[in-house]
């Protein structure tokens, strides 16, 4: 059978829509609420189905983690591959991403957000991507206490979204982007 025939390529747009599925779910209801019946009757596959790719809640959770944070990384690279000045551009790209993140995202990384609280392992994931940002701060031969703030006050927005602290406006993350953005220059 041809690798690409519908047959090949179905096994993973299941895996996909099982992963979106339980995201709209954790956004809805949160992790502790997730069920894997749950995800299998919206998905519209057996429990079974859903076991072949996903064996645990963990498994799942775990895969979650790294289908988001894919998702991040993805948007992270296309707004660095946009920046000509290579100076602070890992982290210009970071702040850029956490700042146009969608509101779905924002909520969805927040639902996650407790089980990374809960469980190291599945924090493990993005911490090394963090690790490979930072490794790239360093690359790009800038100071890195400039674009280190930036990433942090970045994640600080994120967690004001996340939790709705603020209510920031438009123009507001706009401006607090600028400013960000001016210190991975630095």
């Amino acid at each position: 059978m041809n690798e690409n025939s519908p047959r090949k390529r179905q096994p993973e747009v299941t895996q996909q829509r099982l992963l979106d599925v339980a995201g709209e779910l954790v956004t809805e209801s949160g992790v502790i609420a997730l069920t894997l019946e749950a995800v299998a009757k919206r998905a519209g596959v057996s429990k079974g189905g859903l076991l072949h790719h996903f064996p645990s809640k963990h498994a799942l959770l775990m895969a979650m983690v790294q289908d988001i944070s894919d998702r991040f990384m993805e948007q992270v690279a296309g707004q660095a591959g946009n920046d000509p000045d290579a100076h602070g551009r890992s982290a210009r790209a970071y702040v850029r991403t956490v700042v146009d993140e969608p509101d779905q995202e924002i909520r969805r990384w927040g639902a996650l957000s407790a089980a990374f609280m809960s469980d190291p392992s599945l924090m493990a994931d993005w911490r090394a991507r963090l690790a490979e940002q930072r490794a790239a701060d360093a690359a790009e031969g800038t100071d890195p206490v400039g674009p280190m703030i930036a990433r942090l006050a970045a994640d600080g927005l994120w967690l004001a979204d996340v939790c709705g602290l603020y209510g920031i406006d438009e123009d507001m993350r706009g401006r607090i982007a600028d400013r960000l953005i001016a210190l991975t220059r630095s």
